[in-house]
């Protein structure tokens, strides 16, 4: 995508990369102290917090907040951000305990490849992302923890929460009518696309292999097969689940070598493989936009997709209140 002198404001805007919703997604690896007057602040069924884990969380969320050189917290208003913290890494604890008995795991592949598609979006690098997250009070370890915990909470809604929910069509079609400015188009393309990713710095055989497997599965597109079955079979990222739909970008917004990859296509046409830093993409044109409102057909897609995170967001809050009743929880704070 297309990198602004203000990229910053991107990244705050997909605040999946650290703060945003800071305190309801608040999920950081903090160890325990094994220093016998360590307080136990909480028991969450056969687990411990303790009075060092609440304080590293407190001062850490407060600096991120940018408290840290500032005025201190009145002893009331401490006092209500450590039970604020503390309900959150009670629900930290409850999660990662679901997730371990589910067999949820996460590998450093999967932390790799989401950063690197951190990256590609707001087009920096990686030194970039380490300097921001150092202005920000977030060690790079700590950031990838919070990946982690992110792509394990998204696991589990696919698991857990996504059979649950299910878009209607009036839904649908009741939203369009209801928010028409929202579809009024930029001149771009809405994509989809298959996956096929590489780590950083692959050796030349295993990119020619990749690259094999691309054309193959081109190969059985151009054959008859639908461009969303191939993803959802081949595709090795989270827009698999939902046929490898990307959404839309305006033009001039894409990375180069999709921008060239793509320039000649019209809808409905399959791109060669292109490698990026994430691997190797085919892409489909589903639809190049000008700047009228795109009609319904165009875009129910996005609205099923948007439809279906704010239903999935309420039913995992459910689910989380669900399993903090089932748990044995004690505050001793």
């Amino acid at each position: 995508m297309e990198r602004s002198r203000n990229w910053k404001p991107r990244m705050n805007q997909a605040r999946w990369v650290f703060i945003e919703t800071f305190l309801a997604l608040f999920v950081l690896v903090l160890p325990v102290s094994a220093e016998i007057i360590d307080r136990v602040v909480a028991t969450v069924n056969d687990g411990t917090i303790t009075s060092s884990d609440l304080k590293e969380a407190v001062d850490l969320f407060e600096h991120q907040m940018g408290q840290a050189n500032q005025q201190a917290f009145s002893q009331q208003d401490r006092k209500g951000l450590e039970r604020r913290v503390l309900e959150d890494l009670i629900d930290k604890t409850l999660i990662e305990d679901f997730a371990k008995k589910a067999g949820i795991e996460v590998t450093e592949e999967e932390i790799d490849r989401a950063i690197q598609e951190v990256l590609a979006r707001a087009h920096i690098s990686e030194a970039e992302l380490r300097e921001a997250l150092k202005k920000d009070g977030l060690e790079y370890m700590e950031y990838r923890n919070q990946i982690r915990d992110q792509i394990i909470k998204a696991k589990m809604v696919q698991r857990e929460i996504r059979a649950r929910v299910n878009i209607k069509e009036e839904q649908i079609e009741e939203y369009y009518l209801d928010h028409p400015d929202e579809f009024r188009a930029e001149e771009g393309v809405v994509l989809l696309h298959i996956l096929f990713p590489l780590p950083q710095s692959p050796p030349p055989e295993l990119v020619a292999s990749t690259f094999e497997e691309a054309e193959r599965v081109r190969e059985e597109i151009l054959e008859g097969m639908p461009f969303a079955d191939a993803a959802s079979q081949y595709s090795k990222d989270a827009t698999a689940n939902r046929g490898g739909w990307l959404g839309f970008f305006r033009n001039g917004s894409l990375s180069p070598e999709m921008e060239t990859g793509i320039e000649n296509l019209d809808e409905g046409e399959i791109s060669e493989p292109i490698r990026t830093p994430l691997g190797i993409h085919l892409l489909m044109i589903e639809e190049r936009t000008t700047g009228d409102i795109r009609p319904l057909e165009k875009v129910q897609n996005s609205i099923r997709e948007k439809l279906f995170e704010e239903a999935a967001e309420r039913q995992f809050e459910d689910w989380r209140k669900e399993l903090r009743k089932n748990a044995h929880i004690e505050v001793l704070l």
